[in-house]
């Protein structure tokens, strides 16, 4: 941990928003000489076999260039929201992801199937396996798991189609489960906390963001797709208990349509940061269409995390972007195709920031 002593204290300095000569940056990029890993002989290779999975991180870190404050870090990926696997749930392996949502569970909430956190469950140990290895070598910084977002967990179970017309035919069992998972969310987020407490590392998530305190991206993707005061009514009062649990809470905005939403989340007790994901189809990071929902961020004092929010194919774009946020708090991070565009861009930001 000694050789990324630099780096973390410019990672804290974003935490308490201290960084104010330019933001924080996180640019990686395949080195000159970088040569593919071994393809998995199979699906439960690729993402359950805890020698492979290390195994490929320990080539990924070899092979990769970690520009300004960059830290190999390995991403304990499970698929996203894989918690659903382990309080009652399916999971599917795919080639791009583990998919949690293709066979739900709750047909009937008169005839619901138990749902509880069961720490002897395949996906739990599928994780604790994956951990447990990772802890064998002291060289390698890895995460907290994807949990999920208490009611996309809901989804997964149910489906968003269900569910969605739950929140008018049934409200009350989507309050009562909610409030279920969202205790067994807690008591899985604790145990995770302690899995990294106990190997010594800064704590950190899928964002890859090391802190000295425990931090995690609050979400809720499932609110994309309802009103203002649905969200108030179903999603505001697990986010606020977990918000006022985690230490450092975040939000991770995915789309435009969550953005009807964001002057709740910016209420959230102690909320640290917000991550902005424009989604597909919508203009990148850097455009100035973002930039007033930047303006409202960081006028509340909340950081803002902006992931593969540079591009070396807009200079312009990132130079303005650049000259109009606070640097204090602020998190750019991105993949280039090669190390000296990362480099450039790195000392383009240092150049503007001034």
């Amino acid at each position: 941990m000694k050789e990324y002593q630099a780096q973390l204290a410019r990672y804290e300095a974003f935490w308490n928003r201290e960084n104010t000569d330019r933001c924080v940056l996180n640019f990686t990029a395949p080195k000159a000489n970088a040569t593919p890993f071994r393809k998995p002989k199979n699906l439960e290779e690729k993402w359950l076999d805890e020698t492979y999975v290390l195994d490929h991180f320990r080539h990924y870190r070899e092979n990769t260039a970690f520009v300004a404050e960059a830290i190999p870090t390995l991403f304990t990926n499970l698929g996203p929201g894989c918690l659903s696997a382990c309080i009652g749930g399916n999971y599917d392996l795919a080639e791009g992801t583990v998919w949690l949502d293709r066979r739900p569970v709750i047909e009937d909430w008169e005839d619901c199937p138990p749902i509880e956190f069961d720490e002897n469950s395949e996906m739990w140990q599928h994780l604790l396996r994956l951990q447990n290895k990772f802890m064998t070598d002291p060289s390698v910084f890895f995460t907290i798991t994807d949990l999920g977002g208490t009611l996309d967990l809901l989804a997964a179970l149910r489906s968003s189609e269900n569910l969605l017309y739950d929140l008018y035919d049934d409200p009350e069992a989507v309050k009562e489960y909610t409030a279920r998972i969202n205790r067994m969310w807690l008591q899985a987020y604790d145990q995770q906390v302690e899995t990294v407490r106990k190997a010594g590392l800064p704590f950190d998530t899928w964002m890859k963001i090391p802190s000295a305190k425990p931090w995690y991206p609050l979400q809720c993707d499932f609110s994309y797709m309802i009103s203002p005061e649905h969200f108030e009514e179903f999603v505001l009062p697990h986010v606020t208990e977990q918000a006022r649990h985690i230490e450092r809470p975040v939000w991770h905005l995915d789309g435009v349509g969550e953005l009807a939403h964001l002057d709740m989340i910016l209420d959230l007790p102690g909320l640290v940061g917000i991550q902005w994901a424009p989604g597909a189809g919508q203009a990148p990071e850097w455009d100035e269409k973002w930039f007033p929902v930047y303006r409202k961020i960081q006028d509340k004092k909340v950081n803002l995390i902006l992931r593969r929010g540079a591009s070396e194919k807009d200079v312009k774009g990132m130079e303005k972007l650049i000259k109009t946020i606070d640097p204090a708090g602020t998190y750019i991070s991105a993949v280039f195709s090669c190390e000296e565009k990362a480099q450039e861009m790195a000392e383009n930001i240092e150049k503007w920031s001034k």
